[in-house]
């Protein structure tokens, strides 16, 4: 007996799920995966149990036995591939994170793969993005396996699916941590999911990862990209809705290619926003105002360096925005306009969507400045505009760009349409009819201009118009231009590229049955169905069997009158599923009950009605044969409800028209307000300017006159210093004749010896400072000698006893010193007069400077 194992197949599958032994637990989940198997539909009970207690499959998915854990995911599998969203709605919360942690890190491969086909499930059924979202926190866990584990599961997701259905942003944000990992196949698992990334979005993977990894790992995944470069993946696996889209008849391939310009990965989703306010330099404003153009371009390339960032966080940039659009517009120097442009540039490529609002400061003055010639200015300028105009909408800047197709300039109405060429090119859907006339007649009267370029840019710019609406639209523009002019156009509408498409027209509505008009269905008739292809034209929903479609394509259909109002009083209605196409009846009439009605007298779903923007609820016809079933209380509500329509509709069209004219109005206004801020902020800084050049004129006229006094000062102390001398000079002739006679002495040298020594004396005393100064001193000789005869004459008043020969020699040396003070005083006379005449050279010189 004890060898005789336990039969536990009479206990409940719950039981049997939670029961502690492994095997019982590894046969509930065999029973369940047959059970899930077999089901009839989704809405089976065999998968009630495990959805309404959604821990019981987290607990099966952990199991401890590795064996049990493998049967218990495979059960998982089955339950999702046979309960539909339901079941992956009601579990995916709960057991995603634990199924990765444990399936994942298993020692069996069989356990890896059913825990990635169950994510896949998971995916299928809804959608990726609460997946991805549980899975991406995993690879921050400390467990190398794991983390390995969840790289695999997350590239398994990008190879089935796509980057059209799986969002790459969040993983791609992920890849630097993996790539800095210690573990080795932690980080060859990340550039295997690298390189599958890379088959789906190309070069904009770059942007956002190669940055942040070492230069060893850029060289390594740079040789991986080049082996899968060209390559084209393809989608293995389709979201539910994405295959009840291809149950309608269209193709999947076909709805890619469709949305493939919407789903474009943008690389700046990939980056990180930079705030670029608090690395601009302190002195910018100051140094952009100065009156030297090299500051101006220091400022300028020093605010380059700032904003060359690929994606810069919004702030307030109107003050910046001025001051590099009145730089565009004013600077003498072109290599100061070509940073500003490169600035605003980069500024609107970094702030993409929120440029527009500065779009009205600067994109008329880049207009303007395209009189530049220098190629160097124009294409800076170019790429400038293209970046604003990928900020704001084709509308936004038609009106300026053929405001300034009309310009005086050749240069500037060439590259405006150049410009303009560009625009067309890039946009997704083609312009409005009142738009492409208006290019149409601005280009027609370019077409006449005097220079070439201009009628080959304006040719092209038609023929890039044929390209978007064809041949035929474009021929009542086009008829009028002789044959030179018409094969311009026709050669550059065969060599144009455009990326937009003609809005696709919606398709006929198709008629509802006579019996869904309010006629009489023959008793035991079936109700009318609606097709799935005319239900998804209605709805815009694709039906679905669990009868969400029913909602969905309420929610979407156009919005309507209240059918509960139109009903009858007291009557209560319900609208069927797909079959029903809109018909509204009594919950207990026949469906061949005269009271049947489709809508009270409106046309069924898909018919010709068009809700509260119709012209009328239905003809006098149909209403006639829908008003025979109704009471005539009922027939004069419905003509009141009518009447209500139509002034809602009238009231409607009113305040639309209103809130149009306001619009334009606000629009008009606010450009208004910022040309104004603009002008008045320039206003300013041209007053400062001018107040602080004043200031500066002020100051140097100041320490002019400081100078002018100054030079007064000495002016009149020279003057002085010269009437002095003047007046010295001019007291010589007064003096006596013995200075005279030593003045004359001492210029000459001659060594007049007869000159009495009181006399010399009194020229030694009396002899001005200027005369020595000016080379007037007596000669060292004459002094001598006069002292020498002062000192051998005998003092005034005394006799000394001399001998006769003595006294006649000296009567004879007194005749012989009269002799030479005769020609001594005719000597002296010519020096005076020249000595007058060198005293009124200086003066003269003096008054000269």
């Amino acid at each position: 007996m004890a060898d005789q194992e336990e039969d536990y197949s009479s206990l409940p599958l719950h039981d049997r799920v939670t029961h502690k032994i492994w095997k019982v637990r590894l046969t509930a989940y065999e029973e369940m995966t047959k059970q899930f198997t077999t089901s009839a539909s989704e809405n089976d009970p065999c998968f009630r149990q495990f959805l309404n207690d959604p821990t019981l499959f987290k607990k099966i998915v952990t199991d401890s036995n590795v064996a049990a854990q493998e049967v218990g995911i495979t059960s998982l599998v089955a339950c999702l591939q046979y309960g539909g969203p339901n079941a992956c709605q009601r579990l995916r919360g709960t057991v995603v994170t634990p199924l990765a942690e444990k399936g994942l890190v298993s020692m069996r491969a069989g356990t890896k793969q059913k825990t990635i086909d169950a994510l896949l499930y998971f995916i299928e059924l809804d959608t990726p993005d609460p997946v991805v979202e549980e899975l991406i926190p995993i690879l921050s866990n400390k467990l190398p396996k794991l983390v390995t584990g969840t790289t695999v599961a997350l590239r398994e997701i990008v190879k089935s699916f796509g980057t059209k259905t799986v969002a790459p942003k969040g993983i791609v944000k992920a890849l630097p941590k993996l790539f800095a990992h210690s573990d080795k196949n932690v980080r060859a698992e990340a550039a295997n999911l690298t390189v599958e990334l890379y088959k789906w979005i190309g070069d904009v993977l770059k942007v956002g990862l190669l940055p942040d990894l070492k230069p060893v790992q850029q060289k390594e995944l740079e040789e991986a990209f080049e082996s899968v470069k060209g390559s084209a993946p393809q989608q293995e696996r389709f979201l539910l809705s994405q295959q009840q889209t291809a149950a309608q008849g269209n193709s999947l391939v076909d709805g890619a290619v469709d949305q493939e310009e919407e789903d474009e990965i943008d690389p700046m989703d990939f980056a990180e926003a930079v705030d670029i306010f608090g690395k601009i330099p302190g002195d910018f404003y100051e140094r952009i105002g100065s009156v030297k153009w090299k500051d101006r371009k220091e400022a300028v390339d020093d605010l380059f360096k700032v904003v060359s960032v690929p994606k810069v966080a919004d702030s307030d940039f109107s003050e910046l925005m001025r001051v590099l659009a009145k730089c565009i517009a004013k600077d003498a120097n072109v290599a100061v306009v070509t940073v500003a442009a490169n600035c605003v540039e980069a500024i609107a490529k970094g702030l993409r969507a929120g440029f527009a609002k500065y779009k009205t400061i600067v994109f008329t003055s880049l207009l303007e400045r395209l009189k530049e010639k220098k190629l160097s200015v124009s294409e800076a300028l170019g790429a400038a505009l293209s970046a604003v105009f990928e900020s704001t909408t084709f509308s936004d800047v038609l009106e300026d760009v053929l405001e300034f197709m009309k310009h005086k300039n050749p240069q500037v109405k060439q590259e405006t349409t150049i410009f303009l060429v560009r625009c067309l090119r890039t946009i997704k859907i083609v312009p409005k009819t009142a738009e492409i006339k208006q290019m149409c007649d601005a280009c027609t009267a370019l077409l006449a201009d005097t220079a070439k370029p201009v009628r080959s840019a304006a040719a092209e710019v038609m023929g890039t118009i044929m390209k978007m609406i064809g041949e035929r639209a474009m021929t009542p523009y086009i008829e009028s231009q002789d044959d030179i002019r018409k094969g311009m156009i026709k050669e550059y509408f065969e060599t144009a590229t455009v990326r937009a498409k003609p809005e696709k027209a919606a398709p006929p509505a198709t008629l509802a049955p006579k019996a869904a008009a309010g006629a009489r269905a023959p008793a035991g008739a079936p109700r009318p169905r609606a097709s799935a292809a005319g239900l998804k034209r209605a709805t815009g929903t694709p039906p679905s069997s669990s009868g969400r479609s029913s909602a969905a394509a309420e929610s979407a259909a156009p919005p309507t009158l209240s059918h509960s109002r139109l009903a009858p009083p007291g009557a209560r209605t319900s609208r069927s599923g797909v079959g029903s196409a809109g018909v509204l009846r009594k919950k207990d009439d026949h469906p061949s009950s005269p009271r049947t009605t489709s809508a009270c007298g409106t046309p069924p779903r898909g018919a010709t009605s068009r809700g509260l923007t119709g012209v009328s609820l239905s003809t006098s016809t149909s209403s006639s044969s829908s008003h025979s079933g109704l009471s005539a209380a009922e027939k004069a509500e419905l003509a009141e409800l009518r009447r209500a329509r139509e002034e809602w509709v009238s009231t409607a069209a009113a305040l639309n028209q209103q809130l149009e004219t306001l619009q334009g109005d606000n629009l008009k206004l606010s450009q208004t307000i910022a040309e104004l801020q603009l002008n008045n902020k320039q206003l300013i800084e041209d007053h400062t300017r001018d107040v602080l050049a004043v200031k500066a004129k002020e100051t140097q006229l100041a320490r002019a006159r400081s100078e002018v006094d100054n030079a007064r000062a000495k002016i009149g102390k020279l003057q002085r210093d010269l009437e002095a001398k003047a007046a010295a000079a001019a007291a010589v002739p007064s003096s006596t004749g013995s200075k005279v006679d030593e003045i004359v002495a001492r210029d000459l040298n001659d060594g007049i010896s007869n000159v009495s020594p009181v006399t010399r004396n009194k020229s030694e005393i009396f002899l001005p400072e200027e005369e020595k100064e000016n080379g007037f001193a007596a000669p060292a000789a004459s002094r001598s000698a006069g002292a020498h005869v002062h000192r051998s004459s005998p003092r005034a008043g005394s006799f000394s006893p001399v001998s006769s020969s003595t006294a006649e020699s000296s009567d004879i040396g007194s005749g012989a010193g009269n002799a030479g003070s005769v020609e001594s005083w005719r000597r002296a006379a010519e020096v005076t007069s020249q000595l007058k005449a060198r005293i009124e050279a200086m003066k003269a010189r003096q008054i000269k400077r």
